[in-house]
């Protein structure tokens, strides 16, 4: 990964600072997987007696005053954090001092570790998805590519689960109607288009199978980050996270 991403940030150094923000979210993700902690079905969220040291790791690495985690670590540590509910497009109901798009980014990122585990712990890849959802978490899809038989693969941002969904319509929603299905392309970025959707306003991207077996599918996402900007400008929106946890990219919200 390492050389991969040297590699890009040369070739386009207008996305280092995300590749480096990445690159600290995968130590993180990689320190908490290494505590080994459990991650059940029936487990929403961290132990309670790891929750300290995972924020402790968090805050290191990303370099955040411990301060300014307490009052969501305190939530986390009395359970009151559903990790589930993030792939729903859910944050928590109650009050926390920090803007909501800064919250949905925080919880992805210290959630990682626990949705991985989720997906090693229920192995439910190469199924389809019903309804456009992740069968481990419900997240919808972010990323698509078509393998060798034709078939349209679909990943999950969250748990990295993998899995099929049918060649026409929306991901998202389903919709199946021609002309509110929509491919966007650029010129110089032949690697990857962005499917649209007129009628939920949405969009996924598609990337070359080639590229995704080079540099996967996390840091092709953020290789296209830029189209990301030019997307939501015309008002569609992503439904999943990208790897470092933005959903809004556009400077117009």
């Amino acid at each position: 990964m390492k050389v991969a991403i040297e590699d890009i940030i040369r070739e386009k150094p207008h996305l280092t600072d995300p590749f480096r923000f990445y690159q600290k979210a995968v130590k993180f993700t990689e320190s908490v997987r290494g505590l080994r902690l459990p991650a059940r079905l029936e487990m929403h969220s961290y132990p309670r007696e790891s929750v300290d040291r995972v924020f402790e790791i968090f805050s290191a690495i990303f370099e955040f005053p411990e301060g300014t985690l307490a009052p969501l670590k305190q939530a986390m540590g009395l359970n009151e954090i559903d990790l589930t509910r993030l792939p729903l497009g859910e944050i928590p109901a109650f009050s926390l001092p920090y803007p909501e798009d800064d919250l949905t980014m925080l919880l992805f990122l210290i959630g990682k570790p626990y949705f991985l585990g989720l997906r090693e712990a229920v192995s439910l890849d190469k199924r389809v998805w019903e309804e456009g959802r992740c069968p481990v978490c419900s997240a919808q899809p972010s990323i698509a590519w078509i393998e060798g038989e034709g078939r349209r693969q679909i990943s999950c941002s969250f748990c990295g689960t993998v899995g099929y969904h049918e060649r026409i319509g929306c991901m998202i929603c389903q919709n199946s109607e021609g002309p509110k299905q929509n491919v966007f392309v650029f010129q110089g970025e032949s690697a990857f288009r962005l499917n649209t959707c007129d009628a939920c306003r949405s969009y996924v991207k598609t990337i070359d199978a080639g590229m995704l077996s080079r540099i996967g599918p996390e840091v092709a996402d953020l290789m296209s980050l830029p189209l990301d900007i030019v997307v939501q400008e015309k008002g569609f929106e992503r439904r999943s996270p990208n790897p470092i946890g933005m959903r809004k990219i556009s400077t117009h919200g």
